[in-house]
């Protein structure tokens, strides 16, 4: 059966425990959120032990019914988890799997992760076989437009009251990225834990976050500026900024860029697309700088670093996310790299 993400700690608890759950998507934070629900309550189940399975490259799936079948000396529960990443189950694995379904041991609570099934996949035997056997939570990204809201319902979870500026705010300042509303709210908790948040708080709580010289530093990429760019990326590294946010950041622009410079060439107004994707005026001379050094097909150079990128963060390929990271942002400043 399927499940959204924020009903699935109610159908846990209303419910109980499936065998198998497929928690797939592209927005991170809720994913994880989902996994770190469904883990704690099987610890609270009595499943004590926990193995991980990472499906790479010529990855082996005998290994999940191997898996399976080994009774651990340590534990009467285990949770098994295999991640998928942005790999694909193939033939083999759906194989594997579907042989999995037919007879799940009872001491195991299997939970898959991966990229979100494309409509095609969602037809498929082993898509079928997880929507009868178990539970199957699709995490979709949060549009600007729904940022709001979702934004209102992490407030009232954390017990907090907010104006409606306060709330816009955060999503612009945000500039839909989740994990970055989640840490706002989380210190606009700890600093105004029985107050309701107006404007002012939320100006006063996130002027100072390093995560925001992020968004300066982003702001650097787009105008050229390639000396200032690499020190302040060094100076993020050394106040210990997570790499991920800034990826992640970083290759949302090259997908804004390259959608930009796409609908251009169709003849749209770039007024008209500033607005249908979200970017605000204070940012808009700096985009029309980058969209002047790029070409169509030199973005679509950069969609595939930007691909790379994000495997590389995930951990699906080998390499220095901070280096690939650097090299990415000169590239859309117009500088060329080895």
């Amino acid at each position: 059966m399927k499940v959204k993400p924020l009903q699935l700690s109610g159908h846990l608890k209303h419910e109980g425990l499936s065998v198998v759950y497929f928690i797939a998507g592209d927005e991170p934070l809720q994913q994880r959120e989902c996994c770190d629900v469904l883990r704690a309550k099987a610890r609270a189940e009595g499943f004590s032990e926990r193995q991980v399975l990472n499906v790479e490259a010529h990855f082996d799936w005998n290994e999940l019914n191997q898996a399976a079948g080994n009774l651990s000396l340590f534990a009467t529960q285990r949770l098994l988890e295999l991640r998928l990443h942005d790999k694909e189950f193939g033939k083999q694995g759906s194989q594997a799997l579907l042989h999995y379904l037919q007879s799940p041991p009872p001491d195991t609570l299997l939970l898959i992760t991966a990229s979100r099934p494309t409509a095609a996949a969602q037809k498929t035997k082993w898509f079928q076989a997880l929507d009868k056997s178990g539970v199957i939570v699709l995490v979709y990204p949060v549009d600007m437009a729904q940022l709001p809201s979702w934004i209102a319902v992490r407030l009232r979870e954390q017990h907090l009251q907010a104006s409606s500026e306060a709330v816009a705010l955060i999503a612009e300042r945000s500039e839909g990225h989740l994990l970055a509303a989640a840490q706002d709210i989380e210190k606009l908790k700890l600093l105004y834990p029985d107050t309701r948040l107006e404007l002012e708080h939320v100006l006063e709580a996130v002027t100072d976050s390093a995560r925001f010289e992020v968004f300066g530093w982003l702001d650097t990429v787009l105008s050229g500026d390639a000396a200032r760019l690499v020190r302040q990326l060094e100076r993020l590294r050394s106040e210990g900024v997570e790499v991920v946010l800034i990826a992640s950041l970083l290759m949302r622009e090259v997908h804004t860029l390259y959608h930009l410079t796409q609908a251009q060439q169709q003849g749209q107004q770039l007024e008209k697309l500033f607005f249908q994707y979200k970017v605000w005026k204070n940012r808009q001379a700096l985009m029309k700088k980058a969209l002047q050094r790029h070409s169509c097909s030199h973005l679509m150079h950069l969609l595939r670093d930007a691909v790379r990128l994000e495997k590389i963060v995930k951990g699906a390929l080998p390499g220095d996310a901070w280096q690939v990271t650097r090299n990415l942002g000169l590239h859309i400043a117009g500088v060329k790299t080895l």
